[in-house]
C-alpha cells in the first residue's frame, strides 16, 4: 500500500476548501453510469473513510507485479519496452500478488508468541537489543564481520557505540522447531551465572531472525588456539593449557551440581570454548544442552543423537543414553587436546591414527604417557599437573558410564585433592568388571567413515537411530585394529 500512499499524497483527496457548500453536495443517483466508467472512479475505505481516485495513467509490464516496481524504481533502460494501460490505481495495486504468501498473518502470531515466551524469561528490558543497533554494530551484518556460520546460524563480530565488542548469533529460521529450540536454549542460557560460562547480554526477534547476543572474546576459541590461526600467533604454554582445563572442569561442575536444575551441555568441544585476553576459559554455545535428571534416574534416552564426531559418549551415540557423564566424556577428549594439540578425528593422520583416542590409547597404556606431549610445547612445565591431566583425561575416557567419573571427581583429581586417591583405587579394582553398558565388538573403520563424511552441519553432527545401532564404536574386548575409549 505503500504506492497508494505514494499516489495519494500527490492526489488532493480532501475537499477543496475553495469550493462552496453548493457545489460540494450533489446527488449520485443524477450521474450517469456512463460519465463514472469515463472517470475511471474506485471507491475503497482507507483510513476508516471512503475516497475516490480518478484514473491515471501509469507504465505497466506485461506481467506486473513486484518485479516490476523493483525495475521502476531502479529506472532500467527497459522501461521503453513497456506500454501504458488506462487502469485505477487502487485496482492495480489491489492486484498485485502478496509479497508474503504462506499465512503472514500465522506467521507474525508465531513470532509473537515466541517474543511473549522470551519476556517470560527475560523480565530485564536491558535484554532486548534493538535491531537497528545490531545492524549498526556489525556493519549491517557484513561479511567482515562474519567470524562463524553454521546449518542455520550466523555469528558476526559487533562494536556497540559505548565500544563494548559483542558477538551477534542470528538463528535464520521459520521453523516451529527452530523456535522452540531458541527459546529453550535461551531459558537455560539466562538461568546461568559463572565465570566461566558465556554470559547472555541479551536477545532480539526480527521477522524470523532469532538473534542473541555474548560478549566478544578477545583471542577466539580454544579450537582456534589450538589448532588454527591463533596458533600462529601465540602457542598456548603448559601454564595456561592448565588452566584452561581447571576453568573448563569448573564450568561443568556447576552445570551439574550447583545448578537449581542440573544442565547436560551436550556439545563440550574446543570450538564451544572461548577465551579471554587471560586465557579465561568461558563454555558457550548451549543450543543443545538440556535440563538433567532430578530424580534418582540415571540417564534419559534421546531418539536422535546431535553433537560433533570425536566428542561422543559410546552410550550416547549407540543408544542414546543421555547423562552426565557424557560431558564428562567430551571432556576428557578436550582434555587430551590440550595436552597433545591434535584434533579429535583427522583424516591427515596415519592410518589407524586418525582418532585421537586410538593414537593416545597405546601411548598412555604403554606408560610413554610423554608421547603424548604437544610438540610446540617446549618450556619447561609442572611433570605432575602433566601427569595429573593425563591421568584425568584416561578415566574421563572410561567406555562405560556407570565406571565413568562425574566431573566433580575429575575436578579434585586435577587440583590434585587427596581424597580422589582412593576412588582411583577402587575403579582400577573394577577396570574388567562387565556391566549392561559393555558393548559387542565393533569396526573402528565404520565409525570413521561416518566421522570423515563431507556432509557437515558446521556447529553439529546428528546420527540416526539407525547408523547408532550398526555402527558401534567401542567393545569390551576390542582387538588392535578397533577402538577403546
Amino acid at each position: 500500500m505503500a504506492l497508494v500512499n505514494h499516489v495519494a499524497h500527490k492526489l488532493d483527496l480532501s475537499p477543496s476548501s475553495e469550493l462552496s457548500n453548493s457545489e460540494r453536495k450533489y446527488d449520485e443517483s443524477s450521474v450517469k453510469r456512463e460519465e463514472l466508467l469515463k472517470m475511471g472512479e474506485a471507491k475503497r475505505k482507507i483510513s476508516g473513510r471512503s475516497v475516490s481516485l480518478p484514473s491515471i495513467d501509469i507504465l505497466l509490464d506485461e506481467k506486473p507485479g513486484w518485479p516490476f516496481l523493483n525495475r521502476a524504481t531502479l529506472g532500467t533502460p527497459q522501461v521503453h519496452h513497456w506500454h501504458t494501460r488506462k487502469v485505477s490505481v487502487v485496482n492495480w495495486v489491489m492486484s498485485l500478488p502478496e509479497r508474503f504468501p504462506n499465512n503472514h498473518q500465522n506467521l507474525n502470531s508465531e513470532t509473537s508468541f515466541v517474543i511473549k515466551q522470551l519476556k517470560g524469561i527475560l523480565r530485564d528490558n536491558n535484554k532486548w537489543f534493538n535491531y537497528n543497533v545490531l545492524k549498526t554494530a556489525t556493519s549491517d551484518f557484513s561479511q567482515e564481520n562474519l567470524i562463524g556460520k553454521g546449518g542455520c546460524n550466523e555469528v558476526y563480530r559487533g562494536i556497540l557505540e559505548n565500544g563494548k565488542g559483542i558477538a551477534v548469533k542470528i538463528l535464520k529460521s521459520s521453523s516451529k522447531e527452530a523456535r522452540t529450540d531458541f527459546v529453550h536454549e535461551i531459558n537455560i542460557i539466562s538461568s546461568l551465572s559463572h565465570q566461566n560460562i558465556s554470559p547472555l547480554l541479551g536477545v532480539c526477534v526480527q521477522d524470523n531472525d532469532l538473534i542473541s547476543v555474548y560478549n566478544l572474546s578477545s583471542i577466539g576459541s580454544l579450537e582456534e588456539s589450538l589448532h588454527g590461526k591463533q596458533k600462529k600467533k601465540h602457542v598456548l604454554s603448559w601454564e595456561e593449557r592448565f588452566k584452561i582445563a581447571i576453568g573448563l572442569a569448573e564450568a561443568l561442575d556447576y552445570l551439574h551440581n550447583q545448578c537449581s536444575k542440573p544442565v547436560i551441555h551436550r556439545d563440550v568441544k574446543t570450538s564451544n570454548v572461548l577465551l579471554s585476553a587471560e586465557f579465561q576459559p568461558q563454555l558457550s554455545d548451549f543450543g543443545l544442552s538440556m535440563w538433567g535428571p532430578t530424580t534418582s534416574s540415571r540417564y534419559s534416552i534421546e531418539a536422535d543423537v546431535v553433537g560433533t564426531f570425536g566428542y561422543l559418549a559410546p552410550e550416547y551415540f549407540m543408544y542414546g543414553k543421555v547423562s552426565d557423564k557424557v560431558d564428562v566424556y567430551a571432556f576428557g577428549v578436550v582434555l587430551l587436546e590440550l595436552v597433545s594439540g591434535r584434533n579429535p578425528i583427522s583424516p591427515k593422520n596415519p592410518r589407524g591414527q586418525e582418532s585421537l583416542i586410538m593414537w593416545a590409547k597405546p601411548l598412555i597404556e604403554s606408560g610413554n604417557s610423554k608421547g603424548l606431549l604437544d610438540p610446540d610445547v617446549t618450556e619447561i612445565f609442572d611433570e605432575s599437573q602433566f601427569q595429573t591431566m593425563v591421568l584425568a583425561a584416561s578415566h574421563c575416557l572410561t567406555r562405560s558410564a556407570t565406571h565413568r567419573p562425574n566431573i566433580r571427581q575429575i575436578l579434585r583429581l586435577l587440583r590434585d585433592e587427596n581424597e580422589v586417591g582412593k576412588w582411583i583405587m577402587e575403579e582400577e579394582e573394577n577396570e574388567d568388571c562387565l556391566d549392561d553398558e559393555v558393548y559387542p565388538n565393533s569396526s573402528t573403520e565404520l565409525y570413521l567413515s561416518l566421522a570423515m563424511l563431507e556432509v557437515e552441519d558446521d556447529e553439529s553432527a546428528s546420527i540416526s537411530s539407525m547408523e547408532r545401532s550398526n555402527n558401534s564404536l567401542f567393545s569390551s574386548s576390542c582387538s588392535s585394529g578397533e577402538l577403546q575409549a
